[in-house]
């Protein structure tokens, strides 16, 4: 009941939150959202289509070119991919007078039908404009580093684990594992936790092609709105998100020695719907490991010596695929579906000879693991004329299957073979669902508040009979508000604090506590290349 009251009124605070604030003034990034601009060109004499007549638009308040075409065989066409705002729609072919009119486009009615243009007989030449744009490749923000992927070339071809090679902070050992200042990391997939992840971080990053990450952040000193589960820090890998219209892809694959990777993307998008799906797969093959060892123990009693001699096999494989689907009602209103499931498989046989005192035994192993992972989130998203307002409503459901084989036999001539086995499945759901709620009161400050729910079961087989089953059950419930603002020209604030009832329940006891974590961090830029950052956390338990 505790968590279900947490959960309630942190919905109430950040629904009269949003309520509470309309209309201030302020903000830096406004809403982004695209329309399509229709007509058909009509010959003024002949009342006939014009095919291939040529359509510019360009925005009234610089005169950039931002869009254009040509009319096809029912002089007809469409702009698609068009922000709400002024523009001019310049329609010219040759033999015609060329007509200049006034297009405008609004968030709530993003699409407009311009019906017929009439052209009359005469001639003009348009001219084209070209506009292009670069971002920085490091980016430095009061609680995170964000290297923008996209913008670095040197991505393409490779993996996530190639990309993360390049993000200042972090180290990638060769197995590619990532630490963050020595420590292990949380790794989020667009502010998401992913089971793949939890699993394992090196394989479930050798499975996401490098041109998929639009950018990554490293966040040293998270705030208080994200869980408070102990780590070094996140990284939070954003992927891209295709706005162009039509049917695009890519197919990477590597091969070498050691394994081979390959990875299909595929995209389509119509006016305001998009659909991603991708296929990925890893394929090791068989690696024989070899170990000589003699191990020779001496003792009152005598001298005991024991020589192996032993090989294993290890095969690796890993599959992945994703569906997603995003949809735009319109520039205030989208709401997005992804699922993504991933398997992976590790095991081989094994033979280990032995020589104990010279009587000769052997050893004969094989080792099976794998694990499968469904990774399903649906999130609503709507923002507001203000630019930076924000509500968001998520849902996420993680299921996931592990299993661990193991079967050893001892051969020694003379006595009856001896068997060892073991096996482990372990099975683990979580549901999780929360809201966010953002509200920059100027260019400066920023409030932020949001609720969340978390929902956790475990089991573990680990034999037959109830005696050998572990179930665990945790349940947690959070709230948080943080704010950010300039305490000077150069030096920046923001802190916050979580509260979170947890609830846990396993082997017939049950351990309930209450937290809470405030933290703050100060940002101050030295130099364009140099920040000094100070941050402060801390946790208060209430059992």
């Amino acid at each position: 009941m505790k968590k279900i009251l947490l959960l309630c009124i942190g919905l109430i605070a950040v629904l009269g939150a949003q309520a509470q604030f309309p209309g201030l003034g302020g903000g830096s990034t406004a809403p982004k959202i695209t329309g399509r601009i229709t007509a058909t060109v009509i010959d003024s004499l002949t009342k006939q289509p014009i095919d291939y007549a040529t359509i510019s638009l360009t925005k009234v308040k610089d005169g950039k070119a931002v869009n254009g075409g040509v009319t096809d065989e029912k002089g007809k066409v469409t702009l698609q991919n068009v922000a709400p705002d002024e523009y001019k729609l310049s329609v010219g072919f040759i033999g015609y007078y060329s007509k200049t009119i006034i297009v405008k486009t609004t968030p709530g009615k993003p699409d407009n039908n311009l019906g017929n243009i009439i052209l009359a007989p005469s001639s003009n030449t348009l001219k084209e404009v070209t506009v292009e744009g670069k971002k920085n490749m490091i980016e430095n923000k009061i609680d995170r580093m964000v290297y923008n992927a996209e913008a670095d070339p040197t991505n393409a071809g490779g993996d996530a684990t190639d990309v993360m090679r390049k993000v200042p902070m972090l180290s990638v050992d060769m197995s590619g594992n990532v630490q963050l200042r020595g420590a292990a990391v949380r790794v989020l997939i667009n502010g998401k936790p992913s089971g793949t992840m939890a699993n394992s971080v090196a394989d479930a990053l050798k499975m996401l092609p490098a041109d998929q990450i639009k950018s990554v952040e490293v966040i040293t000193s998270p705030s208080a709105k994200y869980d408070a589960e102990g780590s070094g820090g996140i990284i939070n890998i954003i992927t891209k998100k295709s706005n162009a219209q039509g049917v695009s892809g890519s197919v990477n694959a590597t091969a070498g020695i050691r394994q081979n990777t390959g990875s299909f993307n595929l995209t389509a998008k119509t006016g305001r719907l998009s659909v991603n799906t991708n296929l990925g797969t890893m394929l090791a093959y068989p690696q024989e490991t070899r170990v000589t060892l003699l191990n020779r123990t001496t003792s009152s009693t005598g001298t005991t010596d024991v020589l192996q001699d032993g090989y294993s096999d290890w095969t690796r494989q890993m599959y992945n695929g994703s569906l997603g689907l995003d949809y735009d009602f319109n520039a205030y209103n989208n709401i997005s579906t992804t699922a993504r499931y991933n398997h992976f498989f590790n095991g081989g046989p094994g033979q280990t000879n032995l020589l104990i005192n010279n009587v000769a035994a052997k050893n004969i192993g094989q080792t099976d693991m794998g694990n499968s992972n469904i990774d399903w989130n649906v999130d609503y998203k709507k923002t507001s004329k203000k630019a930076g307002e924000e509500f968001s409503i998520s849902g996420q459901l993680t299921s996931g299957r592990n299993t661990n084989e193991f079967t050893n036999t001892l051969q020694t001539p003379g006595f009856p073979d001896n068997v060892l086995a073991s096996s482990n499945t372990g099975k683990n759901k979580e549901y999780t669902a929360q809201t966010d709620y953002t509200y920059p009161f100027s260019k400066s400050v920023t409030f932020e508040a949001g609720a969340k729910g978390i929902f956790r079961n475990i089991i573990s087989d680990y034999g037959s009979g109830s005696a050998q089953t572990f179930d665990y059950d945790q349940n947690v419930g959070a709230l948080y508000s943080t704010i950010s603002f300039n305490l000077a020209k150069k030096l920046q604030f923001k802190g916050g604090v979580r509260a979170e009832y947890t609830a846990i329940n396993f082997s017939n006891s049950k351990n309930d506590y209450f937290n809470l974590f405030p933290s703050a961090i100060l940002s101050h830029p030295i130099s364009p290349m140099t920040t000094l950052k100070l941050s402060y956390n801390l946790s208060l338990i209430h059992i």
